[in-house]
């Protein structure tokens, strides 16, 4: 009887090579997925970041229009905005220049890593 495959001399993959390219295949794409999944947790950490520094930014020139020297020092604009909190500090910080403010902001808010802050500091 005549064989109705002609050999070719090429032979196909055997199972145990199918099962070691299959789990190559699974740890790079485990491994490319894990660091997407990474890549886009840090990007919300920064986006909250840059949610803070424009949040304190704004309480300092909220305080670049009024005349600084004329406040006590101590505590302003105790503030929750969204989940972010946000204070001002009002402190003199040489006392050979009595006019000189330091103006200190700072926002705190709840990251996924557990509690964050920034802080902001300028003297008018």
């Amino acid at each position: 009887m005549m064989n109705e495959f002609p050999e070719t001399g090429q032979k196909g993959f055997t199972l145990v090579e199918l099962i070691v390219a299959s789990v190559i295949l699974a740890m790079l794409i485990v491994t490319v997925g894990y660091f997407f999944t990474q890549m886009i947790g840090n990007s919300d950490i920064m986006d909250q970041r840059t949610r803070a520094l424009e949040l304190c930014r704004q309480g300092i020139e909220q305080y670049r229009t009024i005349d600084v020297s004329s406040l006590s020092d101590g505590t302003y604009d105790l503030e929750s905005i969204d989940e972010f909190e946000r204070d001002i500090t009002i402190s003199t910080p040489y006392t050979q220049y009595q006019d000189a403010k330091l103006v200190d902001c700072e926002v705190r808010w709840n990251s996924k890593n557990g509690p964050d802050s920034l802080s902001l500091s300028i003297i008018y």
